[in-house]
């Protein structure tokens, strides 16, 4: 069997390494949602909402400062749009309606297939540029890979990281099965910690947890820590990816929106909104990025075609 993950030192300062790591630029705008937008203003488009909170203040803050924040570092007005899923926001941005998008990074992986001109400009990270799903378990669990947590109670933490939930579904289907059915009981917990303490104290069996939040919870809480044990994990993800058409944007908007996002870390309000969408930075498009992309497409094909 697989092990934990040691404890990981953050790439950057002042890591937050919480539960909620993935969400970014697009939180809810119910207004604008299936609406054309402004003109005179900058597009910006989201797959769904990728909201790190339910709590509605903390969503208006967060949708606020990342407006502001596009102002300053663009100098555009700018409007949210929430498409129907990531093929409206793929289609939408290869017919110029809209200059941004936010897209779960495997969602990207199938958009650029069928948008070649889909193009990403940064990646949103939490500690990890590439995420990985951890399936744990309590050490006396008997179960030593994933077809033998069959019949057993799952939590999944709701907390903005649907790729936890697409690995977990994924392999169920491998077993010819629903997770609903996979399992005796999926249930949701808002915080990623209150999920690891069921595990540990037995409410549930099985949690899928991300790697950064399993390695918070090493170092909160050791001891409970060591109680825990790895059943599977994921290969690694693609992050949230900001990307652009390469028809949509003039290449000194480009630039500047670019380079505010791989400065954000280092100015008060890029620090502020990083905060609120629970993120540690933004990474520059590395070398390897492709080979991610064409792995996850490989691994988790989309179903039925266009979302």
């Amino acid at each position: 069997m697989g092990q934990l993950p040691s404890a990981s030192v953050s790439r950057r300062p002042g890591a937050v390494l919480a539960s909620g790591a993935l969400a970014v630029l697009v939180l809810a705008a119910p207004a604008a949602t299936g609406r054309e937008p402004a003109k005179n203003a900058l597009h910006v488009g989201s797959s769904g909402s990728l909201s790190p909170s339910k709590d509605e203040a903390k969503e208006k803050a967060a949708l606020e400062s990342l407006r502001a924040f596009i102002k300053e570092e663009t100098g555009m007005d700018n409007q949210i749009v929430r498409c129907k899923g990531w093929h409206d926001l793929g289609e939408r941005m290869s017919t110029g309606k809209l200059q941004v998008g936010v897209f779960q990074g495997y969602e990207f992986a199938w958009a650029q297939e069928q948008f070649p001109g889909l193009k990403p400009m940064a990646l949103a990270v939490n500690a990890h540029r590439y995420p990985v799903a951890y399936v744990v378990t309590k050490k006396d669990n008997p179960a030593r890979d994933f077809a033998g947590l069959q019949g057993q109670s799952l939590v999944v933490p709701g907390v903005g990281q649907p790729y936890l939930t697409l690995f977990v579904e994924r392999q169920a289907q491998a077993a010819g099965k629903k997770p609903d059915a996979f399992f005796a009981k999926v249930t949701n917990q808002d915080n990623v910690e209150d999920a690891l303490d069921d595990v540990v104290d037995g409410a549930v069996q099985v949690a899928v947890v991300d790697q950064a939040a399993l390695e918070a919870y090493r170092k909160r809480k050791p001891g409970r820590f060591g109680q825990l044990k790895e059943v599977t994990k994921s290969q690694p993800f693609p992050p949230v990816v900001i990307a652009y058409h390469d028809k949509g944007l003039d290449e000194a908007t480009l630039k500047r929106f670019r380079d505010g996002l791989l400065n954000a870390s280092r100015k008060e309000r890029g620090q502020m909104m990083l905060t609120l969408f629970r993120l540690t930075g933004f990474d520059a498009i590395p070398d390897d990025f492709g080979k991610v992309l064409a792995d996850t497409r490989k691994a988790y094909p989309p179903e039925g075609g266009a979302e």
